[in-house]
């Protein structure tokens, strides 16, 4: 059996790192919602997806592929999604397949980081397996990534603290409660 060429290798890898970030499914297998083996079905799921775009290769369905991501997510993890993320993900998937096809990783490598600043410091299976991982990452920077806020781009601006209304005591001592929301 050959070995899997490069273009697979890093459009299965984009795969896995999507799959590690996707908020829907992190929450399903971080929290067991599929059962005990709940990693061992995004596994699954990530070889399915493979398997799918293998099988049909530029002639990916947009709606039929996000079916499958929404009968999955159903089917093997109780979530009904409601977020529209399946949407994302495959346009994402197709992306990813489109220019590993062209031999070009640089979404692998932002799919990478984003599943890094979510997760920790995920590594794909490969690179569990002793693979080459680019990364000289060590188990310490593992442990200290674990608490890492995730960054969106720019960066949040600060919340504007609402000072609180002085509340409107009547000539009987009793506090006037005022309704928020409507104001004239």
């Amino acid at each position: 059996m050959a070995a899997p060429h490069p273009n697979q290798v890093a459009f299965r890898e984009g795969v896995e790192y999507l799959f590690h970030s996707w908020t829907a499914l992190k929450l399903a297998v971080d929290g067991e919602w599929g059962g005990h083996d709940s990693a061992a079905k995004r596994d699954w799921f990530v070889d399915t997806i493979v398997d799918y775009f293998g099988e049909h290769g530029k002639k990916v369905d947009t709606f039929d592929l996000e079916d499958i991501l929404l009968q999955i997510m159903n089917d093997e993890f109780s979530i009904m999604l409601e977020d529209k993320s399946e949407q994302h993900i495959s346009k994402v998937l197709e992306q990813l397949f489109l220019d590993c096809t062209h031999g070009k990783y640089d979404l692998v490598q932002t799919l990478k980081q984003d599943s890094q600043k979510i997760s920790g410091a995920f590594t794909s299976s490969k690179a569990q397996k002793g693979g080459d991982d680019d990364d000289d990452s060590s188990d310490d920077d593992a442990e200290e990534g674990e608490d890492m806020d995730v960054e969106m781009g720019e960066e949040a601006p600060e919340p504007v603290k609402k000072e609180k209304p002085e509340p409107i005591i009547d000539e009987d001592g009793f506090e006037t409660v005022v309704k928020k929301g409507r104001r004239r």
